[in-house]
């Protein structure tokens, strides 16, 4: 059987994952963003066949590894979720808050030009960071695995809820607060950088003026970018991942270091500011905490179910 906590933490997060797939739908027939179905199709395939693979191992008794492919499966859908989402928060279009986040920086004594220049003029350094910042979506899809094998189901359910948590929050913040990012407003140009790899920092520009400018904006999975500035979901993600990867011994101090990397390279690979940064860890310790209390309340949804399907305890 489930535990109580890993049930409770199932079922919240079946819920967010039902209810924001209608919000999307609602808001995309309301906005001037229309979806590219054929791009969706390998995600959609991929989906099922995780589904179907989940229903498989369950019926086998490979309980342990029917939920590894229900979260992935529930992971997919709230990934490509929060990105629908994070377009839609950013074609509003309202003013820009570059200016806004550099007083910010400026006030907490950060010089961002500053720290991106230092760390390109030590390649072993920028090398380091950039593998940090690109063990982002790999991190979000084999720690749950790595949890749930180690009979540590609560925590990767957890690990997920906290990081769609994260994005819906993250998406109704930057409405307030969309920016171009870090590099550009430094008036930094990523040809001239020596050893930071400029792909991510700059990559997302023309996805980010285009759904912000034209009247009509087709959503492709195919050339779909993380667009958000401010809060910063990479450092709220890295906070996630490394305390959840706390209860795994031989896991916790790898994670920790390379998570704070991740977080230390979205200054330098992401352009991001520190007052970014400093918003993601705070969203992402509120989700954490929300988390916490969400497995102590009865699901609203699908909890029955949650009991009677067969399952490894978990402690």
């Amino acid at each position: 059987m489930l535990t109580r906590e890993t049930a409770n933490l199932r079922g919240w997060l079946l819920l967010v994952m039902l209810t924001s797939s209608l919000a999307i739908a609602v808001l995309l027939s309301l906005s001037k963003i229309t979806l590219d179905h054929g791009s969706v199709r390998p995600t959609a395939t991929s989906l099922g066949i995780l589904i179907l693979t989940a229903i498989i191992c369950a019926k086998r008794g490979f309980t342990r590894w029917s939920l590894v492919m229900e979260i992935l499966s529930i992971g997919v859908v709230l990934s490509v979720i929060g990105l629908i989402a994070s377009y839609l928060a950013t074609s509003l279009s309202l003013p820009l808050a570059d200016e806004l986040l550099v007083a910010a920086d400026q006030a907490l004594g950060f010089n961002g030009a500053a720290f991106i220049r230092w760390v390109d003029s030590h390649p072993w350094l920028a090398w380091l960071l950039m593998q940090s910042y690109a063990s982002f979506a790999f991190q979000l899809v084999l720690l749950p695995l790595v949890l749930v094998l180690c009979g540590q189901a609560a925590r990767a359910y957890g690990l997920v809820l906290s990081y769609a948590l994260v994005c819906f929050a993250a998406c109704l913040i930057s409405i307030w607060f969309p920016a171009v990012a870090a590099n550009v407003t430094y008036g930094i140009d990523g040809t001239t950088l020596q050893a930071i790899n400029p792909q991510f920092g700059f990559a997302f520009l023309e996805q980010f003026h285009a759904v912000r400018d034209e009247t009509r904006f087709l959503f492709s999975l195919d050339n779909a970018q993380g667009i958000l500035t401010f809060p910063s979901v990479h450092t709220a993600t890295a906070v996630i991942c490394a305390v959840s990867m706390l209860t795994i011994p031989w896991l916790r101090y790898p994670m920790v270091v390379l998570n704070i990397g991740m977080a230390v390279s979205t200054l330098t690979h992401g352009g991001h500011y520190l007052v970014d940064v400093i918003a993601g860890a705070i969203l992402a310790v509120a989700a954490l905490w929300l988390a916490r209390r969400l497995a102590g309340i009865s699901a609203p949804i699908m909890q029955q179910q949650s009991r009677v399907q067969p399952a490894d305890q978990v402690t």
